[in-house]
């Protein structure tokens, strides 16, 4: 898929996706190869991610892989699939919150 103009909302797609010099694209994009020349702005799944000269990449990536070209432009945060999976098994484990004063002093 190549996007050339502006589209905002999620994309979630097996194929590829190119964002052309022209592309603006917010929102989730879902892929397995993305390709940005234009903008690219919001959430970022993909098995790797190139970053062309003159693209720019405003996002929270998720990628196996990530590459920028040396005018291209990254300004985000970058998980990693490990990561990913870290985060993702910490955010489901059940939160305890301490109570300020509730320890008691165990005798010796």
């Amino acid at each position: 898929m190549h996007i050339d103009g502006i589209f905002d909302g999620t994309i979630n797609s097996l194929d590829n996706i190119s964002v052309g010099k022209s592309g603006q694209v917010r929102g989730l994009i879902k892929a397995r190869h993305i390709n940005v020349s234009g903008l690219l702005e919001g959430d970022v799944i993909c098995d790797e991610l190139h970053i062309e000269a003159d693209g720019q990449v405003r996002a929270t990536v998720t990628s196996k892989q990530m590459s920028i070209s040396p005018k291209g432009s990254f300004v985000g945060e970058r998980k990693n699939w490990e990561q990913a999976a870290v985060d993702k098994a910490l955010e489901s484990l059940p939160v305890i919150e301490a109570i300020e004063g509730s320890a008691e002093k165990v005798a010796e």
